[in-house]
């Protein structure tokens, strides 16, 4: 019995060497050249003998592959800890190429997105979702899509280089955006939302550091992606007509704040139009974000735009389940597609 298992013991160590002669021989056959071929061979019969269960023909077999182990391809072996040092570094330059070119993470450092993204969120953003570019630039190489209403983007404020910012795309070139007691107008279309209920959350003092309670009425909007045409008369049946021809290429619904009471008649633009190759940006938390209405209104150059944000992969902050005190993880929000 003893025998038989050393005998399988003896069988698979075999298949074991002879498998990684071949793999250590196609690794190196250009500076074997021909010894390849031997070591090949030898490895075959070693293979033949082991499975065939001859000791006498297995350790013949095997003796000439040792040989020529130790002639061709014991010098060639790595030690151990370049192995693992060149399997590091090969991860470390993957992580960062992943990063440059295809995938980044954005912290959220305000409410200015709530409620679709809060204080403490940290998102994947996906670099190639409108163009490939060139790292630290923005030069974009290839392009592989265009900004669509309703995206949510991370960009870096035209305002401030230094600064980042997420907001929503509300308009795109050609639209004119305008504000009309607090509801969304596109091309001079509003865009139906719907009453959700109260909203509450607490932002954290600047000055402070004290959270600030907030109570505001949500809403339930929906942004049509198509072309939006003016409306062609001013019967409340036109602008639905407008939306609706613009809606059949998909609409965009997502939940706003508004945490002021809406005046009658108030307005905010009509803004300037979209200028070719810009867009025009808005928060989710209307009243409170600092967004393309400001300052008379600005836009966002398309170059500008580093990525759409896809995920929220991690949340830590206020509400948050574990532990208890100033912050937590919020396990609600873990891999939360950004709609």
């Amino acid at each position: 019995m003893a025998d038989a298992a050393r005998l399988a013991r003896a069988r698979r160590d075999a298949l074991r060497f002879a498998r990684d002669a071949r793999r250590l021989a196609a690794r190196h056959r250009r500076a074997l050249g021909d010894a390849r071929g031997a070591v090949d061979a030898a490895a075959g019969e070693v293979t033949a003998a082991a499975r065939g269960g001859e000791p006498e023909a297995l350790s013949a077999a095997l003796r000439r592959l040792d040989a020529l182990w130790e002639e061709h391809l014991a010098a060639r072996v790595k030690p151990w800890w370049r192995e693992y040092a060149e399997s590091i570094a090969l991860a470390v330059v993957l992580a960062l190429l992943v990063r440059a070119f295809v995938l980044d993470a954005f912290r959220i450092p305000s409410g200015s997105m709530v409620p679709t993204l809060v204080v403490g969120d940290y998102i994947f953003v996906s670099k190639v979702a409108y163009a490939v570019r060139l790292p630290f630039t923005h030069l974009r190489l290839v392009e592989t899509g265009a900004p669509r209403r309703g995206d949510v983007i991370v960009f870096e404020n035209p305002r401030d280089p230094t600064s980042d910012y997420v907001k929503r795309v509300v308009g795109i070139p050609g639209d004119v955006i305008e504000i009309r007691e607090q509801v969304l107008h596109v091309n001079g279309v509003p865009q139906p939302r719907a009453p959700a209920g109260d909203y509450a959350y607490a932002e954290r003092s600047p000055s402070t550091g004290e959270p600030l309670a907030e109570s505001c009425r949500r809403y339930r909007e929906a942004l049509a992606k198509g072309p939006i045409l003016p409306p062609r008369g001013d019967l409340p049946g036109d602008a639905e007509t407008s939306w609706q021809a613009a809606a059949a290429d998909g609409v965009a619904s997502y939940d706003v704040l508004q945490c002021r009471r809406a005046r009658l008649a108030s307005r905010e633009g009509p803004f300037e139009v979209v200028r070719p190759g810009h867009v025009f940006v808005m928060g989710d938390n209307r009243d409170l974000s600092a967004d393309s209405r400001g300052m008379g209104g600005w836009q966002v150059p398309v170059g500008h735009i580093r990525g759409r944000a896809a995920l929220v992969f991690w949340s830590w902050g206020d509400g948050g389940l574990w532990p208890r005190g100033a912050g937590g993880l919020r396990l609600d929000r873990l891999f939360k597609p950004i709609d």
